[in-house]
């Protein structure tokens, strides 16, 4: 598990290695890429699943749709990952189009990024920057080895209003000072970058509710713990709310 801070709450993601995209029953196995110059690289590091509540649909880069192993077909498709020419503020090019599936109002999102230049991520450590999208309810937004409320990173920023089966395109651009203040920029420029990593991260809605992987639900007699649902709960229609173009 790979921890990352929001607020002064901490949160795990499990992250796949940098040379693998799994998804149930499969695994595509990828070399870390050799790129040719003026080449760069955009890897999904987790195959959605129909579990999920948030799902990937499209990442472009200056307004062209590249490939970055998403889902085509649930179960049945996935997408290769493909270099592709890129100039030097490519990052701040990129958008990252999400698909809410449940039946609720998501309010706050993040994508985490790791940078293989600095490191394949595996072997060896990488940096990582987390983008964060709205804001965490209040219920939720506590520190969880104190139990204290903790601020936001972004205050100035607005709760989202992401409502079901709606898509949201996350525009790198608008949030390159995440990027700026993380340690990647101790070890080479932004424009430097040629390869990133990119994965969900967590998901709150507008009653409290989390999903990283799994649903939950706040401890409110142990504020900034959560209490985690059964596996198999899906707010939602789980097996058809599909974005629009998939089919299982």
């Amino acid at each position: 598990m790979i921890p990352f801070r929001i607020g002064k709450a901490r949160f795990t993601r499990l992250l796949l290695p940098c040379f693998a995209v799994a998804m149930p029953g499969v695994v595509v196995v990828t070399a870390l890429a050799q790129l040719a110059p003026g080449e760069k690289l955009l890897r999904m590091m987790e195959a959605d699943r129909i579990p999920d509540a948030v799902m990937t649909t499209n990442v472009s880069v200056a307004g062209r749709t590249i490939e970055c192993g998403l889902w085509i077909k649930p179960h049945a498709v996935l997408q290769p990952v493909s270099p592709f020419q890129a100039g030097d503020d490519w990052l701040r090019q990129t958008t990252v189009t999400l698909f809410n599936r449940t039946n609720k109002t998501i309010v706050y999102g993040s994508l985490i990024m790791h940078f293989p230049d600095t490191g394949d991520c595996r072997t060896a450590p990488c940096a990582g920057a987390t983008i964060e999208f709205g804001q965490i309810p209040v219920v939720d937004a506590y520190d969880a080895r104190t139990g204290k409320p903790f601020k936001p990173n972004h205050p100035e920023m607005a709760p989202l209003d992401w409502k079901p089966l709606q898509a949201l395109v996350v525009r790198i651009g608008d949030h390159m000072d995440d990027i700026e203040r993380s340690y990647l920029t101790k070890l080479m420029p932004v424009t430097e970058v040629t390869q990133v990593n990119l994965s969900r991260g967590v998901f709150f809605f507008n009653d409290g509710m989390k999903w990283n992987g799994t649903f939950s639900l706040p401890d409110r007699e142990h504020p900034g713990k959560f209490k985690e649902l059964p596996y198999r709960y899906f707010p939602g229609a789980r097996e058809h709310n599909l974005p629009p173009g998939y089919n299982p």
